[in-house]
């Protein structure tokens, strides 16, 4: 913990690679990057299926999520992320 206060970090969109999502990486210049989107979109697919489907089971909305997830393109994550952003930065 006591190094967190030498690095930067950034937030940031990182692509995919090979279809997995990298949830950050240390830079050349020493910043780490973190890439926010893929948890954050995951909770939202979560908790909206939740709400919209109430008897399935966690285990099952983790399972169609994780199937949403993996077909998702880069540019749909990112979408709905920025409607997200939206949303939080009106209230």
């Amino acid at each position: 913990m006591a190094r967190m206060g030498d690095v930067q970090f950034k937030e940031g969109w990182i692509p995919r690679t090979k279809g997995c999502d990298t949830y950050g990486c240390w830079q050349p210049d020493g910043q780490v990057l973190i890439n926010v989107i893929p948890h954050a979109v995951d909770t939202i697919l979560h908790e909206l299926l939740h709400e919209a489907r109430p008897q399935y089971s966690e285990r099952a909305v983790r399972s169609i999520v994780g199937k949403l997830l993996k077909k998702m393109t880069e540019e749909e994550m990112q979408t709905i992320y920025a409607e997200y952003r939206r949303k939080v930065d009106q209230d």
